[in-house]
């Protein structure tokens, strides 16, 4: 694959750590740096460090030690600047975090509320905002689904609707957090490509945590794995090796193997959950 990597950096982690109550080591010190336009995939077991260091980037968790940069607000730590990065900074969860009760165009309007103050909020948001929603909405193919309560959207669909919503808020960097953890095999795919797509597009910066080797082999510009809350690996999907693979999945007795060139696909061993997109 050919990487999109810009000498740009736009991101800076400076020896961040993270350790929870009771001297749990969630996250030893990191350095590392997110350039434009990048897609890069977080890689690892499940308590590795994965979504530690991505919800660290906008401080949803932060830090115990070192610091998150900006290269175009500076540093996380004052209140007007973390804001600035949020608003910049787009989020894709696991289980969605919708309001299912609403529309998938009310729910996607949720990502220009960055935009306004919080009495302007609680009126009617302009025309402006509703256009942006809308397309965000076609552009995920749910242009058909605009006034569609969420509850009656499939698995896949309400995926869509959650990068809807983060395209909504029009940002320069989405983070997704095990997008595609509850889906099934094909749709994990279709939701995979959509967000590659779009973040190739426009130019967005992705930073996207999977357990998933052969996903994140086929859409990575990028590949960094963790292990026992340490980065072990950093490089492009071609650079991952034997021994790569046994320092992420160390602690696994038979840890995935690389690929062939040209490989026949594999069949994804999770179990389907969603047959619907």
């Amino acid at each position: 694959m050919t990487s999109n990597r810009s000498s740009e950096a736009m991101l800076h982690v400076h020896d961040l750590g993270v350790t929870y109550p009771g001297d749990v080591v969630a996250l030893r010190a990191t350095q590392l740096s997110m350039h434009r336009g990048e897609f890069t995939v977080l890689l690892g077991l499940s308590g590795a460090g994965k979504s530690t260091l991505l919800r660290c980037i906008n401080h949803l968790v932060v830090p115990t030690t070192g610091r998150i940069e900006s290269a175009r607000h500076g540093n996380l730590d004052k209140a007007s600047i973390l804001r600035a990065h949020r608003r910049s900074t787009a989020m894709v969860f696991q289980h969605h975090q919708l309001i299912e009760r609403h529309s998938a165009m009310q729910n996607v309007l949720m990502g220009r509320m960055a935009y306004h103050g919080f009495w302007r909020s609680l009126l009617p948001l302009p025309q402006e905002d509703i256009g942006i929603a809308v397309q965000s909405l076609e552009r995920v193919g749910l242009g058909d689904k605009l006034f569609t309560r969420v509850d009656q959207l499939s698995g896949g669909q309400r995926q869509r609707v959650g990068i809807a919503r983060a395209l909504a808020q029009q940002p320069e960097m989405i983070l997704a957090d095990e997008p595609v953890a509850s889906l099934d095999p094909e749709t994990s795919e279709k939701v995979l490509t959509l967000l590659q797509t779009v973040c190739r597009e426009d130019g967005i910066t992705a930073v996207v945590s999977l357990h998933q080797l052969e996903y994140a082999r086929r859409f990575a510009d990028r590949i960094i794995g963790l292990a026992n809350a340490s980065v072990v690996f950093d490089g492009a999907p071609n650079e991952m090796t034997e021994q790569a693979l046994e320092r992420i999945y160390r602690n696994v007795k038979h840890c995935p193997k690389p690929k062939p060139r040209n490989p026949e696909p594999e069949k994804s061993l999770n179990t389907p959950t969603e047959m619907v997109v």
